[in-house]
């Protein structure tokens, strides 16, 4: 569990920089916010079945069931000996109403069921049944929709660390966006509760699951990332995150981030070795992670492109929280 040293951390940026792409490129990923927030809103459950209702609860037959929010669809079918036919169901936000609209696509050998579509203003929240279709043996196809309040509760929460040891990161082949839209590379370490993130030009930022020392909630992880907005308004993001002794994508969230953010204005210097060097860095390399070593060839074409682009070296680590950043609760 020991910090990535940085001198080795620039050497690997300029060996892997022959077979990654790594520096100043734009990725199109939207940013998404930390606020703390529980927010509501409308849902429906679905439930699509037929039955006849002269006749036991044997004759029961579902064909599938779902979930809308207001800005969502779910689309189910129905297939038996005698119909064949699908349905939509969209929820709606209309001027504070919520509205259901339900559309019904006859299959093309099913003359029986007729296409049709039709709305329901379900803000008063009370269920609804519709008879979609009947045969002539006394089978009714069915269609419930039971409207709801959803209350999702996002404020993040300390992450419990357990036996598992939650708090240690895992960061492995970890992509790290800069202000939602600079590529800074992909980041490999793991071990201890706290990490960091060094990027010339833009900052070093330090994190942990735990407050420290000079550390504001700033972040969330959820869903295996890692978000996290600066006061003064920069961003970083990192991607494939995973937490514990068994390396795990930690589920539930969001889990409060602790970060301590340091802007680092100067861009980075980039020095080339000499061939001869930055050859034996890269065998040296290759031998450590049990790989076959690239050709002469690969070597001659990764020297030149080194020569010619210009990388900034990422670096990063995770260890311990020292003594005397530690916050006592």
């Amino acid at each position: 569990m020991k910090a990535t040293n940085k001198h080795n951390i620039h050497k690997a940026k300029l060996i892997l920089s022959v077979f990654s792409i790594i520096g100043l490129t734009t990725a199109c990923l939207a940013s998404l916010s930390t606020e703390d927030k529980i927010y509501k809103h409308y849902a429906v459950d679905i439930n699509l079945f037929s039955m006849d209702q002269s006749q036991s609860m044997d004759s029961y037959k579902w064909y599938g069931s779902g979930y809308s929010g207001s800005d969502g669809s779910v689309g189910l079918g129905c297939h038996d000996d005698a119909r064949s036919f699908r349905i939509k169901v969209a929820g709606k936000n209309r001027k504070g109403r919520f509205v259901v609209n339900v559309s019904i696509v006859p299959g093309k050998d099913d003359s029986a069921t007729k296409k049709d579509s039709f709305e329901v203003d379900f803000t008063d929240l009370k269920a609804k049944s519709f008879e979609l279709a009947k045969n002539d043996d006394g089978r009714v196809y069915m269609l419930n929709l039971t409207p709801g309040i959803k209350i999702v509760d996002n404020r993040p929460k300390r992450a419990n660390d357990t036996s598992f040891r939650f708090s240690r990161w895992t960061l492995l082949d970890s992509m790290v966006i800069f202000n939602d839209s600079v590529y800074a590379g992909k980041i490999g370490c793991s071990g201890g509760p706290l990490a960091y993130v060094s990027y010339p030009g833009f900052a070093k930022v330090e994190f942990a699951l735990e407050p420290f020392r000079g550390a504001r909630r700033l972040g969330t992880l959820k869903d295996g990332k890692i978000q996290i907005r600066s006061e003064d308004g920069q961003s970083l993001d990192i991607y494939g995150v995973k937490n514990g002794v068994h390396r795990i994508q930690l589920p539930g969230g969001p889990y409060e981030v602790w970060v301590r953010w340091q802007n680092l204005p100067e861009e980075a210097k980039f020095e080339v070795p000499p061939k001869e060097e930055w050859i034996r860095m890269v065998k040296a390399r290759f031998a450590e992670m049990g790989n076959t070593p690239p050709t002469d060839e690969e070597l001659d074409r990764g020297y030149e492109r080194i020569k010619y682009e210009k990388h900034f070296p990422l670096s990063s680590g995770v260890g311990s929280i020292k003594q005397i950043d530690r916050i006592d609760e």
